[in-house]
């Protein structure tokens, strides 16, 4: 959690409103990292009432555009603590979301999820994959 932490201290003076640079497409595009490396990573939820119930409560969001607020109008689906996802590339300067106990990343994931891809914010994965380097930056991410 430090480790996040530092990393998007830069990040919490961004509005989290901005909109995608140059006006690249963060939804994934075809081009996307086919090819590339991808990574399974685990929804976790830090709420631990929530670790055993997948109930509409419970559920984390995943986004469309990890560049625009992690809000309703930016999720497209959702996740439960314990999924796993495949994780194709990521991004560490996208909107940074703060957890229910006050951690907080800049870092998102596109993954792969009903057959679409998505966006899911580090800081609702296992603590532990949050770093994981052997994805690459996802190519409209920058």
């Amino acid at each position: 959690m430090l480790a996040a932490a530092a990393l998007a201290v830069p990040a919490l003076t961004s509005s989290g409103d901005a909109p995608d640079a140059g006006g690249a497409d963060a939804r994934g595009t075809q081009a996307g990292a086919k090819g590339a490396a991808s990574a399974e990573i685990t929804v976790h939820n830090v709420e631990r009432a929530c670790q055993h119930q997948r109930t509409e409560n419970c559920a984390l969001a995943l986004a469309r555009d990890p560049y625009r607020a992690y809000r309703r109008s930016n999720v497209v689906g959702h996740v439960w603590h314990g999924d796993v996802l495949r994780a194709l590339c990521r991004v560490a300067n996208g909107v940074t979301v703060t957890d229910e106990v006050g951690g907080h990343s800049s870092i998102w994931f596109r993954v792969d999820h009903a057959g679409k891809q998505m966006w899911v914010p580090g800081i609702r994965i296992r603590p532990e994959q949050l770093e994981n380097t052997s994805l690459p930056s996802c190519p409209n991410g920058s």
